[in-house]
């Protein structure tokens, strides 16, 4: 069993959902799929004083993986998930998209459908404008055999539980010995990030015979 720590924020945990989605449905590799909150909610104090200038080698990054992926992904994301002064770096004290998603999320996961609801969930948020608006957001739902507002609801009653799990998540996390995400662990072994993590962790299973190849 492998477990994929995975925020609705990162493009790097959008990018490799493809390749996880292939390890459970191809080479029926359990992946434990476990939602966590952004950086920006967890350590607001680590994007203090980076303005957008600090991060466009990694956007130049993203988005050269996922046109080699041939994956969709606009930049820059509207709404961001995440409120954030682009010239200061500063995280808003107020968050209206990223707790929302983040608990729809969860909810599929607990109805076990997590990772491939976390799949077309990013593939709107990191390709289409207004993504969060509920004509894209129900049929989704509906594709999935749930009702927006049924979720909505539930999530409304059921909010704290459902950050409850994330914060479960997240102290695994820590455990597991990073912070950041993707992140696969594997044996008590965390590969952090895509390319070579991932590569390393496709070798660690083949040699444990867990497949054959990932071709």
């Amino acid at each position: 069993m492998i477990d994929l720590y995975f925020s609705y924020r990162s493009p790097y945990s959008y990018l490799i959902l493809p390749r996880m989605l292939k390890l459970k449905n191809v080479h029926n590799v359990e992946i434990n799929f476990k939602i966590v909150y952004p950086l920006a909610i967890r350590m607001p104090e680590w994007f203090e004083n980076k303005n957008i200038f600090f991060f466009i080698p990694f956007i130049r990054d993203f988005k050269k993986k996922a046109k080699k992926l041939n994956m969709p992904l606009n930049v820059p994301i509207k709404p961001d998930p995440i409120r954030q002064n682009t010239l200061t770096g500063k995280i808003s004290n107020h968050q209206p998209y990223i707790f929302d998603i983040s608990h729809m999320g969860q909810f599929m996961s607990n109805r076990g459908k997590g990772i491939e609801f976390a799949y077309e969930l990013s593939t709107l948020i990191w390709s289409v404008k207004n993504w969060n608006q509920d004509e894209l957001l129900r049929p989704l739902f509906t594709e999935f055999g749930e009702d927006l507002s049924e979720v909505r609801e539930y999530i409304k009653l059921n909010d704290k539980k459902l950050a409850e799990e994330i914060k479960i998540n997240q102290e695994d996390q820590k455990k597991a010995g990073h912070h950041g995400v993707p992140l696969n662990v594997y044996k008590e072994q965390y590969y952090f990030g895509q390319d070579d993590p991932f590569d390393q962790l496709i070798a660690e299973l083949i040699k444990d015979g867990i497949i054959e190849d990932f071709s």
